[in-house]
């Protein structure tokens, strides 16, 4: 789960300067949702996206909000609340609109913390609600108006909420890439991160609710919460052991929507789907489930990160001149372009600036040239190539092929000189000849 705090930080960079999907990143089955945001948490980069900006009613994900909003608070989350009277109006409505809900009464005591479990587990409404207004002091209205400046505090520009639980429709949507923001923040928040990864949770029995609902109950408990992310859940036929939290949601206007990340040693993913179909599976499952699991397996499985070329591996071989020693000196990257993302399937470009040929001397670490990665097309980045050894200059081997490109000239220049010596030698003698004969 580290990690997946760690990565917060890339997710907000992404969101702020996002790096688009590269040419041919598409799955190569249906995905089965109105709006879609893949982002790679480790590198920002956006895997897949569909409707990413297209504003979009949420349902239940606007509890990342509300809890969100709690542990910000900085409230001990201990705290026993009464549930006041003022809170039964909004009681009724919520069963009203057919809503999930914990069965909360007035007068009932209960901890933040067992509110909190209960709104971002099984997803209950009264429970939301009853956090709106503790925390605003029976102001719900004034904690949606947080709500919303919290938002656009996160960089949120098409999200807009009107209630603490999404379960009343009208004006209360986001988007997928919004949706991501928010999450962002909550992948920030360890405490959040911890309650939403949490397959089951028991509720201490209250003042109100004193007999145990099951047979299994532990003692002083009474109910046991169950997480909504079958991903998560060990007994799902969709358990995935990489899937981490976070929120469902559910309105005949948002359709199935789903926040989820996934967290492996290959790579971190988060996931924002909105506007599934509201169907199961073979198995019993909403098919947003299999949606969510279907592009989380591909985009591990496709898609890889890290830092390239390889440390301490010769990426090139050049000719060496004037060396006794080595007839080729190896080139080396002078670091790695770290914190890059990549498709398995068509693995990143090397374009070399190189020399045809490299001549002694040269100093280990001596630059030759520079190395260019690329992927689609699109310049990931560029390294400095150095040499890889030091080499000595061979003196003889040096003049050798200085002197090569005269070899002509003073093989000609050498026999014109012989002829001319020759020819020296031959006028010499014929006037010693002439001198000798004259004295006869």
């Amino acid at each position: 789960m580290k990690r997946i705090f760690c990565a917060a930080a890339a997710l907000f960079a992404a969101l702020c300067f996002p790096f688009a999907p590269l040419a041919g990143w598409e799955p190569d089955f249906e995905v089965e949702a109105d709006e879609v945001y893949l982002l790679n948490l480790d590198t920002g980069t956006v895997a897949y996206e569909k409707n990413a900006d297209t504003p979009h009613a949420i349902a239940s994900l606007t509890k990342m909000m509300t809890g969100l909003l709690l542990l910000e608070s900085g409230q001990d989350l201990n705290t026993t609340i009464t549930i006041p009277q003022r809170l039964e109006e909004e009681f009724e409505t919520i069963k009203e609109w057919d809503g999930a809900y914990l069965d909360l009464q007035v007068g009932e005591e209960i901890r933040l913390k067992d509110l909190l479990y209960s709104t971002l587990l099984p997803s209950t409404n009264d429970t939301a609600s009853a956090i709106a207004d503790y925390l605003s002091g029976g102001d719900i209205p004034a904690f949606v108006e947080q709500m919303n400046q919290r938002a656009g505090e996160l960089g949120c520009e098409n999200t807009h909420f009107t209630c603490p639980h999404g379960l009343y429709d009208e004006g209360n949507y986001s988007t997928a890439r919004d949706l991501a923001l928010i999450a962002g923040a909550c992948l920030e928040n360890e405490a959040f991160m911890e309650v939403v990864t949490t397959p089951s949770y028991w509720l201490p029995a209250t003042n109100l609710h004193t007999q145990p609902r099951s047979a299994d109950a532990p003692e002083g408990y009474y109910l046991e919460l169950f997480s909504t992310i079958q991903l998560q859940l060990p007994g799902s036929p969709l358990y995935r052991p990489y899937a981490r939290g976070i929120k469902t949601g559910f309105t005949d206007a948002a359709g199935r929507c789903l926040v989820t990340t996934a967290e492996t040693e290959n790579g971190s993913y988060l996931l924002v789907l909105l506007g599934a179909p509201n169907q199961k599976d073979e198995n019993g499952v909403q098919v947003s489930f299999d949606t969510a699991a279907s592009l989380l397996d591909w985009a591990l499985a496709r898609f890889e990160t890290g830092s390239l070329p390889e440390a301490g591996q010769p990426l090139a071989t050049l000719p060496l001149n004037y060396c006794k020693e080595s007839e080729t000196v190896e080139v080396y990257a002078n670091g790695q372009l770290s914190g890059l993302f990549w498709d398995r399937e068509n693995p990143p470009e090397y374009r070399f600036n190189l020399p045809d040929s490299v001549n002694a001397p040269v100093i280990e670490g001596q630059a030759l040239g520079t190395l260019t990665l690329y992927q689609d097309g699109q310049p990931l980045g560029t390294l400095e190539l150095t040499a890889g050894a030091g080499y000595d200059r061979s003196a003889l081997l040096y003049w050798k092929a200085r002197l090569a490109p005269l070899a002509g000239w003073l093989a000609g220049a050498a026999v014109f000189l012989a002829a001319l010596v020759l020819l020296v030698i031959l006028s010499a003698r014929r006037a010693r000849r002439r001198r000798h004969a004259y004295r006869r």
